[in-house]
């Protein structure tokens, strides 16, 4: 089992991947180093990699009006890996965020094409994985929806009506 390998098996994100399962998953994944500053992913760009981050820290940036970028979530893949990028392995779409290497940081890249010929090829890793974005997706948005049901609410018990206020808050609470 080579490196890459073993440091898949410690994503949680993998953990119902079987060892055969993911050492296919591995021959079309890339193992790649960002250096701290370095943009992974750029908000509005199209993305077409998944990123498996297995070290290091990166900062979420999100564009808002007038020109500005807020700190949306600092990732600490030292403590438990994540993943970013999902959103580009399941269709052609733009970044919703940057995110930024805080510290020198070890990612495993999947390109969108090696995820893509892994479905065509009917691989239960690939459908297994799709799955598991799906409900990473879906737990981000149900916490998305109870963020902005409290914004609402505790806006409310202010009196306050400003829009640019609701907005200022969500935009810093959200997270990713």
């Amino acid at each position: 089992m080579g490196m890459t390998e073993e440091r898949l098996q410690r994503v949680r994100f993998f953990e119902f991947l079987t060892d055969e399962e993911r050492s296919e998953f591995m021959d079309g994944a890339q193992p790649t180093v960002f250096e701290a500053g370095a943009v992974i992913i750029s908000e509005g760009e199209e993305s077409s990699s998944l990123f498996v981050l297995t070290s290091g820290r990166v900062e979420v940036r999100k564009k808002i009006p007038g020109d500005r970028e807020r700190s949306l979530a600092e990732i600490d893949a030292d403590r438990e890996a994540t993943v970013v990028g999902e959103r580009g392995l399941l269709g052609q779409n733009e970044a919703s965020a940057t995110v930024r290497a805080s510290s020198r940081v070890e990612a495993i890249r999947v390109p969108r094409e090696a995820f893509r010929r892994m479905i065509s090829e009917g691989r239960p890793a690939a459908f297994k994985l799709s799955y598991r974005i799906a409900r990473t997706l879906a737990q981000r948005l149900t916490r998305l929806d109870e963020e902005v049901v409290e914004a609402i609410r505790d806006l409310e018990r202010r009196g306050e009506t400003d829009l640019e206020a609701f907005r200022d808050r969500l935009i810093t609470e959200w997270t990713v």
